[in-house]
């Protein structure tokens, strides 16, 4: 395929669908479709210059976001001591914007698409490659909030744990309503911690 071929794809995709959706269609095509995508992407229009079109290559997008990142650690410090308002009412009012979002992702399925392009090697080999250096790491700068959260939560089991003692536990039946007692109770606590 060459570049007039896949430009009369895209301006049917455009004409047909709309602009907005055609796009959309476009981009996914451009993903799905490498001979498309070469097609339009890196042709040389005159002499050392080529046509970036679709855009730039995602991986010298990437190469540059990796780069920028590693040296904006001091800026994002500074932004997160210096909010440009109070996060937590920000977050607060946003809730019905969440609520609503939420709802429009569940209704679009979205879970599920993301789940579906999920790599699950990659997450392990991101998640496993420091040995479990950056999991420590982040465990320990939390200790203040997982104690916090531990004296909320402990003496609420302990009290699920006194009631189910106080129960007969002599037969089978008994131990089984103890057992459903104990899954009663602690769904009764999801959520009040």
């Amino acid at each position: 395929m060459d570049h007039t071929q896949a430009y009369a794809i895209r301006d049917g995709m455009f004409r047909d669908m709309g602009l907005v959706k055609g796009a959309i269609a476009w981009g996914q095509l451009l993903v799905d479709d490498p001979s498309v995508y070469n097609a339009v992407h890196g042709r040389e229009i005159y002499e050392g210059v080529r046509l970036m079109n679709p855009g730039t290559d995602a991986a010298i997008v990437t190469d540059k976001y990796m780069r920028r990142t590693q040296a904006a650690t001091a800026d994002y410090v500074r932004g997160i001591q210096n909010p440009r308002r109070d996060p937590k009412t920000a977050a607060l009012n946003a809730a019905g914007k969440y609520k609503n979002n939420m709802q429009k992702a569940l209704n679009e399925n979205r879970y599920e698409a993301g789940i579906r392009n999920y790599d699950v090697a990659d997450a392990v080999r991101i998640a496993t490659e420091d040995g479990g250096a950056a999991y420590a790491s982040g465990i320990q700068k939390r200790q203040g909030k997982i104690g916090a959260m531990h004296a909320r939560l402990m003496p609420k089991l302990g009290a699920i744990s006194q009631a189910i003692q106080q129960m007969p536990q002599d037969s089978e039946g008994a131990r089984d309503q103890r057992m459903i007692a104990n899954v009663r109770m602690l769904r009764e606590l999801k959520g009040k911690v």
